[in-house]
């Protein structure tokens, strides 16, 4: 057997080891996908269990996506739960003060006629 007989053997064993380890990784891969696949789907049944049982179902699905888009904000916080309850306290704490699309005209009582 040549030395060109001998690399050309050698070449077709890589080939094949390299097919091997393609077809392996392929499957790790797969596998890791299914594992992502399954934990987000656990994520989204947890978080829609989580609205579900709040007073948050009763409202429509535009409100809740607005919502949720305003929440998103605070990712960026350190302790957005704290942050949140502030905000919350605050505006709790400072009756009279209208909150814009949440205040009604003044006057008083107003009576039926």
């Amino acid at each position: 057997m040549t030395r060109a007989e001998r690399l050309d053997k050698a070449a077709g064993r890589a080939k094949a080891q390299l097919e091997t380890q393609r077809k392996t990784l392929a499957k790790i891969q797969a596998a890791q996908y299914e594992e992502e696949r399954k934990a987000l789907a656990r994520r989204r049944q947890l978080v829609g269990q989580m609205v579900l049982d709040t007073p948050l179902a009763s409202l429509d699905d535009q409100t809740l996506h607005g919502l949720f888009q305003l929440l998103a904000v605070l990712v960026e916080v350190p302790d957005p739960v704290a942050c949140l309850a502030s905000l919350l306290s605050d505006l709790a704490d400072s009756p009279g003060r209208p909150v814009p699309g949440c205040a009604h005209r003044g006057g008083g009582v107003t009576a039926v006629q």
